[in-house]
């Protein structure tokens, strides 16, 4: 058989494993290092990235939270305060009729009707917002 011919068999294994084996030491001592220190950047990167977005999600939702409960806070005592000030008018209001008996009832009902409408509409676009 001529695939076996002792004059060109050894010559053409020798040939083979010396390209082989270049082959294999180029490959393994100068590319697979350059791959794979591409690899673990690249893993670092996305860890990295992750680490960050999750940071980036928990500063928002601690931001949202803090707001809520500074608009709550807020809302509470614009609303106490409202309060206090119609609580402070009518009484005002009330000493001012009985130093003034001549003030029409129905003057004062009007007055007490536009002022509670008006805390009314500023209730309800303060819980719009």
């Amino acid at each position: 058989m001529p695939q076996f011919d002792q004059f060109s068999f050894f010559n053409q294994v020798s040939w083979f494993l010396f390209f082989f084996f270049n082959f294999y030491f180029i490959i393994s001592y100068y590319f697979l290092p350059k791959i794979a220190a591409n690899i673990k950047f690249r893993k670092k990167a996305i860890i990295f990235n992750i680490n960050k977005k999750e940071m980036l999600n928990s500063e928002k939702l601690n931001k949202n939270f803090f707001f809520n409960n500074l608009y709550k806070n807020f809302y509470n005592n614009f609303e106490f305060f409202i309060k206090k000030n119609i609580f402070i008018y009518n009484i005002n209001q009330n000493k001012f009729l009985l130093q003034n008996p001549l003030i029409n009832k129905n003057y004062i009902d009007k007055i007490n009707y536009f002022f509670n409408k008006k805390f009314i509409l500023s209730k309800k676009y303060l819980l719009n917002i």
